[in-house]
């Protein structure tokens, strides 16, 4: 009986210890419950104050650069107030910014908005801050009704609402217009070139400097001209171009000038063909010409490459003598395509018929036929060689003008095993003959580069020729002509590679 109760109780005890247990484990759990519950609490605040915090702050910029970039930020206020703005404009067009950079990331936009007020709107980065700005007709009085003016002109309203349309000139010369944009990103600065009204084939044109460290303005010029396309060199401390100068403006007697534009000083080295004393450039240039100029690239960080048309100063109708040149701006020196400097005709060790004697010939590269050539000079009689090789009828008579002792050298006869043809060699083998015509057939003379004559008799020529091996295939070669003179003649001694 005792066992009976003993086991009773003992069961009555582990029946009470389970029930305890089971209400600890459910109060417990309840417990837990409400800790996690007022834990979400707590996360779906703390996610909702972040949410207004994000909503104040630009987007990009971290919320600890929050203060310091304070003047940058975009509340919600301020982005509904950007969005009413936008619904005020009644002109827009983007413009396009050549040098851009993904560190600036420069967006340009022209508008005017409903109170006829025109701007340019500016979005870009800088130090990784985001920046909005506006350029407007104080700064920039040319701005003021540049859409009106366009269409008075004849060249559409503009473009509304997103609407590109036809535009009939390209974008560089259109009238009323932002006709170049560049950024220069080692200097932080944005050149903008106002188009105005269109004066015959010319643009009246306004050029600006934007600083956008400090957003300050400044108006380099004010010219009417047609302005080529404007390059920075290598290390973005120099920009140049080139323009077409009008006629009647009276302003230069050149017809086309070169301009270099020193960035980190903010000045002109070069101006309208001229340094800062007002003479021409390159000390090397005979005097008695008037040089036209037109910028064709950068050839190292301080040359530049140019193609130079010199005509006589006194004769307006005179055929100008057209070459490629290279120009030290440091030195002041014109040089020859391969960096050599160029010697002044009619100096010391040069030929012309006096000093400062300049180019010596009328007829320009390519000269069609009825051009004048002086049959007594040798670069005259050159381009005469030149011009009986591409006849088929003359050609017996480009052959009379070369000497006895006639040598043609070119590194491209070296692949047929041949290192130089000998007039010996034409004349007594046919197959020599009809690979020299080959060659030289297909010749045209192209820019004259250098003359000299060590002695009156004696005449050594730098020029190009552009070889046409095929329709679509060509190429032009510096060369060299040695040429003497016999009798009354001058005859080709030596043709050769200029290299």
């Amino acid at each position: 009986m005792i066992e009976v109760k003993a086991k009773r109780q003992l069961i009555v005890f582990v029946v009470a210890v389970m029930m305890l247990a089971a209400a600890i484990i459910y109060f417990d759990t309840r417990l837990l419950d409400h800790v996690k519950q007022a834990s979400r609490q707590q996360e779906n605040l703390a996610d909702e104050e972040a949410g207004d915090t994000a909503g104040i702050l630009e987007p990009g910029v971290p919320p600890e650069d929050e203060e310091a970039s304070g003047e940058d930020q975009e509340t919600e206020e301020d982005g509904a107030d950007a969005g009413e703005e936008e619904n005020l404009l009644i002109f827009r067009e983007n413009v396009t910014v050549r040098y851009n950079t993904p560190e600036y990331d420069l967006a340009l936009m022209l508008c005017e908005n409903r109170d006829n007020k025109t701007f340019i709107r500016m979005r870009y980065y800088r130090d990784g801050a985001s920046f909005v700005t506006e350029l407007d007709q104080e700064q920039i009085p040319e701005l003021t009704g540049i859409f009106e003016n366009r269409g008075d002109a004849g060249q559409g309203d503009g473009q509304q609402e997103g609407d590109q349309g036809q535009d009939p000139f390209p974008e560089e010369d259109r009238p009323y217009a932002i006709g170049q944009a560049l950024l220069n990103p080692v200097q932080g600065q944005l050149y903008l070139m106002v188009n105005g009204a269109q004066l015959d084939r010319y643009i009246q044109s306004y050029f600006y400097m934007v600083d956008l460290n400090d957003l300050s303005v400044k108006k380099l010029f004010s010219y009417p001209a047609k302005y080529g396309r404007m390059q920075f060199n290598r290390d973005f401390s120099k920009l140049a171009y080139s323009f077409s100068d009008p006629p009647k403006s009276g302003v230069y007697p050149e017809n086309s000038l070169v301009e270099v534009f020193d960035c980190i000083n903010a000045e002109f080295l070069v101006r309208g063909s001229r340094k800062e004393d007002d003479s021409i450039i390159g000390k090397n240039s005979p005097a008695g010409y008037v040089y036209d100029y037109v910028f064709e690239g950068w050839h190292a960080a301080d040359v530049l490459r140019l193609t130079q048309a010199a005509r006589p100063s006194g004769d307006a109708g005179a055929e100008p003598v057209r070459s490629e040149v290279l120009y030290d701006i440091g030195r002041d020196l014109l040089l020859n395509p391969d960096g050599t400097e160029i010697t002044a005709p009619g100096s010391a060790g040069t030929g012309g018929s006096g000093e400062d004697a300049g180019p010596a010939v009328t007829g320009g590269p390519g000269a069609a036929e009825g051009d004048t050539m002086d049959q007594d000079d040798p670069v005259g009689q050159l381009k005469l060689f030149y011009k009986y090789l591409g006849s088929d009828a003359d050609y017996p008579k480009a052959l009379l003008m070369l000497a006895d002792d006639f040598v043609f050298r070119m590194g491209m006869l070296t692949q047929f095993g041949i290192d130089e043809i000998r007039k010996s060699d034409i004349e007594a083998n046919q197959e020599n003959a009809a690979m020299y015509a080959g060659f030289l057939k297909a010749a045209k003379f192209g820019s004259l580069v250098e003359v000299a004559m060590p002695d009156g008799n004696t005449a050594e020529i730098s020029y190009t020729h552009t070889i046409a091996l095929t329709g679509d295939s060509q190429f032009t070669q510096l060369m060299k002509a040695r040429m003497e003179k016999q009798g009354e003649n001058w005859v080709i001694t030596l043709i050769e590679d200029g290299s």
